[in-house]
């Protein structure tokens, strides 16, 4: 974070007056965590109201708060008063980015933002001193909360954008003001906010309006011809086939990393699963963009990892463990099916699948088709909690024993632990509502010990 002056803020708020004495080492929305001298912005949420903290935020350090214009003196806080504290927010954001003249990489896209994003921050710092959002800060304050607090050394920004509901992704634009925007699909997530197929499209390709450039993936096949409607500069595609930038070559080694010739380069990722290269592959495309070196950015790309619950595999005795229980919706769902299809070698595979929340009046279909895939797969073990219990009633029959189901994680966790031999794959799949997460300490003690190697 940059130090900033009142007159600083003053011009991001389009505020008149002020002496200009100020300095703020930092700006916060949290009274807990605000360093001294800072400026704090009272945000006013659905269970909290920053403007109730303004004496807490004194106590902590503050020198000046911006609040809402009715509101009062206070005796120790100078005030900046604006009419919305989250537009100005973001306004200060936008400022700060203003002061980046390295690349600035919005991404946002169903599935895939994560992976992406931290792929991307790792072929930038081939070159550029880069900043990246942190953790899940991808919404209407997170967003602002990822550029205000990059470094002041900071050259390169990239920033994931989430939505549940419509105006958010154009919302964010205007304040990351984009040099190269990437989406990576479009599919049936967060449909409760969206409606449909449709409306997700509409609202993720916002990001690209009007930008100088912008790389979009080829899911579903009409994406890139929508995202040219929305009058970018340029459209890249790329992917794993039938876009502008396709390697030569993919294959998924026995644990499940793709190795990927592009370019002459061979990238040999730490990320799991098939779809992992399809998001290097939109990475590649905006490194070449940006005239990244591309031997820099293969050996970049090798040591990637992302957050726990994203594809993430480990090993308790002879029982392997993909837990990928983050995020869900049906195209997370099948890409974790195709992943423990390259897994399974042999192997006794147990599937444990939790409800894909916030698809609206599709849910009941869309579990349905989901269930019917995990069906196909043949698993020695198929375990169901949430709306997977009823999506998987009409094979309940054909399954038989090998069908367990409860109606949430702490019910489920003992029903499964009892049925495992200790040496299986098992694969969990689940929203992050859902807490699936917490089946691990039964199923874990399960393990059977690793055998000891022969001197």
């Amino acid at each position: 974070m940059i130090t900033v002056t009142e007159r600083w803020v003053r011009e991001a708020l389009d505020l008149e007056g002020g002496s200009g004495s100020l300095r703020y080492p930092a700006i916060g929305t949290d009274t807990r965590t605000l360093a001294p001298g800072a400026l704090f912005v009272a945000l006013a949420g659905e269970r909290f109201d920053g403007h109730d903290f303004l004496d807490a935020a004194a106590r902590a350090g503050a020198q000046a708060a911006v609040v809402r214009q009715e509101t009062p003196d206070h005796p120790e806080l100078a005030l900046h008063r604006v009419p919305d504290t989250l537009r100005a927010y973001g306004l200060l954001a936008r400022h700060r980015r203003r002061q980046i003249g390295g690349p600035v990489v919005a991404i946002t896209g169903t599935n895939g933002k994560t992976s992406t994003k931290e792929l991307m921050a790792a072929a930038l710092r081939t070159r550029f001193r880069t900043y990246a959002t942190r953790q899940n800060l991808n919404n209407l304050v997170g967003v602002p909360q990822t550029i205000l607090e990059a470094p002041p050394d900071t050259e390169a920004l990239v920033v994931e954008a989430g939505a549940n509901l419509p105006g958010e992704i154009a919302s964010y634009r205007a304040i990351i003001e984009p040099s190269l925007a990437m989406v990576t699909n479009v599919g049936a997530g967060h449909l409760e906010g969206f409606g449909s197929l449709d409306g997700v499209m509409q609202e993720k390709l916002e990001l690209v309006r009007g930008v100088p450039v912008a790389v979009v993936g080829t899911s579903p096949a009409r994406l890139p011809e929508e995202a040219r409607r929305r009058g970018p500069g340029r459209v890249i595609t790329a992917g794993l086939a039938g876009a502008d930038v396709v390697p030569d070559r993919v294959e998924l080694t026995p644990r499940g990393h793709p190795r990927i010739v592009v370019g002459g380069h061979l990238v040999r990722l730490g990320l799991l699963g098939r779809h992992q290269a399809a998001n290097a592959m939109l990475v590649w495309a905006a490194a070449a963009e940006l005239g990244l070196d591309a031997s820099l950015v293969a050996a970049a790309l090798e040591t990637v990892t992302v957050p726990g619950g994203r594809g993430e595999l480990t090993q308790a005795g002879q029982l392997t463990i993909l837990n990928d229980c983050y995020n869900a919706n049906p195209q997370s769902f099948a890409s974790a099916i195709e992943t423990a299809v390259s897994l399974r070698a042999g192997r006794r595979l147990v599937f444990v699948a939790g409800t894909m929340r916030e698809l609206g009046e599709d849910s009941a279909r869309l579990h349905g088709e989901v269930a019917a895939a995990l069906v196909a797969l043949e698993p020695e073990l198929l375990a169901a909690t949430g709306d997977f219990v009823e999506a998987l009633g009409p094979w309940a029959g054909t399954l038989g024993d090998r069908l367990v189901r409860a109606p949430d994680a702490e019910a489920l966790a003992p029903l499964l632990a009892e049925r495992l031999r200790g040496d299986e794959l098992v694969v969990l799949k689940a929203s992050r509502g859902v807490a699936l997460e917490r089946i691990l300490p039964a199923i874990t003690r399960r393990a059977a010990p690793a055998p000891i190697a022969e001197a």
